[in-house]
This record gives structure tokens, C-alpha cells and sequence, in this order.
């Protein structure tokens, strides 16, 4: 079992804590600089061609993650001047951004499927963040949000990314094939998805917690 099922675990985990994006100066900077402004989230995680992004387009991302999201978070590390039981400031660090999308679906939430997206900004990768952070929105997902399935889609050539969806009990379910242009050369998307039953098994739970 994870920790997240009580209530003080709600938005942290064993190393992070997760808080909204602000319509402030630091997060519109965090955005425009560390996350999509990074080559390698531009290159891991959108199709849209490479190039330089305006603050314009922090805003609207800030807008998305706050108003067009089932959840979206900043993935912060705790300030290291922070005691246990202080108050909010200093505040945490900010490292990336986490997200439940309802791609695709409309308004129709019966269907109670969502797309996770997740980007670490540079300095923080390969540190186990990544994997951490996962684990706790599945288990948002899973056992506060209600939902039935979490899927995930990959780049072929994010080699590290693919192993740790693995891991974490992804399951590949097919790929379209040669759609991404990267470095001269074609690459798939990989399509991964997570049941709810499938969590279940992951974290131990037993018939009589399911019913």
C-alpha cells in the first residue's frame, strides 16, 4: 500500500510535494524557461515543431494545467530550509509538472479514462522523480479520482522513458508507427495504459478491498 490513501499524503510523497500552478511571475518564468523552453521536454513530449516559446505561451499552459486538466500540478522538492510543522514559506522547489488529461473525451467523464503527462525539467531526471511522481497520481487517480484507466503515451526514441513506464506496470498496447520526425530519422508513439485492476494487483489489493 502507498501512503497516499490518507489524507496528510493527499499532495505529497515520500521526496515531493505537488501544488497547483499560479498565475504568478515565478511560475509563468518556471514555465517559459524550464519547461517549455527545455530541449528535451520540447523533444520527449510535443509535436509541435521546435523553437523558442514566448511567455504568451506560459500563460496558456498555466491556463490548461488549472482550468483544462482532471489534475495538474507543479512537482516541487521541499525547500531545504523547511522543519516539519513550519509554515508555508519558504517555498518548495519547483522541478516539473504533472498532469491528467481527459484527451479526447469531451464532457462525457462516464468513460472514466485519462492520459497522464509528466515533464521533469533538467538537473532532476534519472534521480527516480519521475517514477515517484507517477506512482502518486495513479494512486490519485485510482483511488480518489475514480477512474477505471490512466494511459501514457512515448516517444520510441525516450529509451529511458519506455523502461520506466515498464517498470511502473504500464502496459503497451500498440503504436503508430513513424509519425514522429526526430533527428532525421522517424520514430513510433508508443501507446501505454494502466487498468484499475491492474493497480490493484500492484499495490496488494485483495477481492474483499475491491468490493
Amino acid at each position: 500500500m502507498t501512503t497516499i490513501q490518507t489524507p496528510e499524503y493527499r499532495f505529497r510523497s515520500q521526496r515531493l510535494v505537488y501544488r497547483s500552478p499560479e498565475d504568478s511571475d515565478s511560475d509563468k518564468a518556471f514555465y517559459q524557461h524550464q519547461i517549455l523552453n527545455d530541449p528535451t521536454i520540447q523533444s520527449m513530449s510535443s509535436l509541435r515543431l521546435k523553437g523558442p516559446v514566448a511567455k504568451k505561451s506560459a500563460e496558456e499552459m498555466i491556463n490548461i494545467m488549472q482550468e483544462k486538466t482532471l489534475l495538474g500540478v507543479v512537482i516541487c522538492l521541499p525547500h531545504p530550509e523547511q522543519s516539519p510543522g513550519q509554515d508555508s514559506k519558504p517555498k518548495p522547489i519547483p522541478i516539473g509538472q504533472l498532469a491528467l488529461f481527459n484527451m479526447g473525451m469531451g464532457p462525457s467523464h462516464h468513460h472514466r479514462h485519462a492520459t497522464l503527462g509528466i515533464s521533469l525539467v533538467d538537473g532532476y531526471r534519472g534521480k527516480g522523480y519521475g517514477g515517484e511522481a507517477i506512482n502518486w497520481i495513479l494512486d490519485w487517480a485510482f483511488m480518489h479520482a475514480g477512474l477505471h484507466r490512466v494511459g501514457l503515451d512515448a516517444f520510441s526514441f525516450n529509451e529511458n522513458g519506455l523502461k520506466l513506464y515498464r517498470k511502473l506496470g504500464f502496459v503497451e498496447e500498440g503504436r503508430q508507427r513513424e509519425v514522429i520526425r526526430h533527428l532525421r530519422g522517424w520514430h513510433d508513439v508508443i501507446k501505454f495504459s494502466m487498468l484499475e485492476d491492474e493497480w490493484e494487483k500492484l499495490r496488494g489489493f485483495g477481492q474483499e478491498q475491491k468490493e
